[in-house]
């Protein structure tokens, strides 16, 4: 105590400013900036989790539609009657006036499916101008059956520029028996 009362007014003030002033800077490294820190590193991960957030929302939007999609097409499947595949897709040729382009119609085997049973059939067309073949093609794809094209394969002859040759594959699907 001795060596603050030998201290004049102006030194004490001063003493007492550095002394105001390593308290303020430990108040401000010990307290106040790992406060800021830790503030920034908040606000960082609130901005991440709500970019996250919005991927998620994205990703339930797509799953919805998707799935929205699916039970669209189950169920279209479930409302379709069994029919043969041959039979209609040769039933559309004769109506669109190309039976006699059909050079074959031959069955494919398809890779198994956990929900599904596919039934394909591989079609060669010769002859046909791109008109005939687009209206059958889309008389296909609007069939009430469940039927999509497949693997299109289209040339024009050599003999004739204007007539073509095509090879597709036309593959309608069936559920699976549920297991109960």
């Amino acid at each position: 105590m001795t060596l603050w009362q030998n201290l004049q007014l102006r030194e004490k003030l001063f003493v007492l400013g550095a002394a105001v002033a390593v308290l303020l800077a430990l108040l401000f490294l010990l307290v106040i900036d790992p406060l800021l820190a830790r503030a920034a590193l908040l606000d960082r991960q609130i901005q991440a989790a709500e970019r996250q957030l919005r991927e998620l929302q994205d990703l339930r939007r797509q799953y919805l539609h998707q799935k929205q999609l699916l039970d669209q097409i189950n169920a279209r499947l479930r409302q379709q009657q069994n029919f043969s595949l041959f039979s209609k897709l040769e039933e559309l040729a004769r109506e669109s006036g190309l039976r006699e382009k059909l050079l074959y119609m031959k069955p494919v085997v398809s890779a198994p499916s956990e929900a599904y049973n596919e039934e394909a059939v591989e079609i060669k067309m010769e002859g046909v101008t791109l008109a005939q073949l687009v209206r059958y093609l889309q008389q296909v794809e609007t069939a009430p059956q469940f039927l999509k094209i497949k693997r299109l394969h289209i040339k024009p002859r050599l003999d004739d520029r204007q007539q073509l040759s095509a090879v597709f594959r036309v593959s309608t699907f069936t559920l699976k028996e549920e297991k109960r």
